[in-house]
């Protein structure tokens, strides 16, 4: 099986609704995973959507889907774009991530050193696989994570726009604590909105949720693509 973890790209695509629905007690809390074939499918807001990223069981998910013996993890996060170039729609496979500040681990009882990074041959599958499916993915990009729920300020958008390509509230930490467990794991941004400031029109939430439901189809490919993988 490949772990599959999404937001509300999957609620709004509704591929949540044709496998079987498994809840997976970890040491770190429980979670639904939804068995479809190949893949075990994590929302990481909860089935409804609900639960905003500062509440997330971060290690509860990714402790799920290495209990249920994963041979790998793709995150697919929702982004917003730092970039002129990376336009609503556009997929981007990430090569590195920036979260400063933000401290998420396992290791909470001794020092454990880990040096950050993406599975290459992992993060080539899922390169390769959106290309065999007909898409045309950024290769390469920098991920910044902030705390949410809130989006960034102007100000910040202007500082994170230095060093990272995206910005989203989630996919590094589930980098992180992945590579904890020894789990191959990578990222594909879904590019929803242009970050705050830098769009032709003012960032509202209902212009983020209509182009999430915009890139309905998008998603349902790129799940089909890492069926493949």
């Amino acid at each position: 099986m490949i772990g599959v973890l999404a937001g509300t790209s999957f609620l709004e695509a509704n591929v949540m609704g044709g496998g079987a629905v498994e809840r997976v007690v970890t040491p770190w809390g429980s979670c639904e995973v939804t068995l479809a074939g190949s893949l075990a499918l994590i929302v990481r807001h909860g089935s409804k959507g609900h639960l905003p990223p500062h509440r997330i069981n971060h290690h509860a998910h990714l402790a799920a889907l290495k209990q249920l013996g994963v041979r790998g993890v793709v995150s697919v996060g929702s982004v917003g774009s730092l970039r002129p170039e990376l336009v609503p729609g556009s997929l981007v496979v990430i090569s590195d991530y920036y979260m400063p500040g933000k401290v998420i681990t396992y290791r909470n009882d001794r020092i454990h050193y880990t040096v950050p990074g993406f599975d290459p041959g992992w993060r080539m599958a899922l390169l390769s696989g959106l290309r065999k499916a007909g898409l045309e993915p950024v290769d390469g990009g920098v991920y910044a994570e902030t705390a949410g729920p809130r989006f960034e300020t102007v100000s910040e958008v202007k500082a994170l726009a230095q060093i990272a390509d995206v910005v989203g509230m989630t996919c590094a930490s589930e980098a992180i604590l992945a590579q904890e467990l020894e789990l191959p794991h990578t990222v594909v941004a879904i590019v929803d909105n242009v970050a705050h400031g830098l769009g032709a029109e003012p960032l509202s939430g209902e212009g983020f949720r209509a182009q999430v439901r915009a890139n309905r189809d998008l998603v349902l490919k790129l799940l089909d693509a890492v069926r493949e993988m």
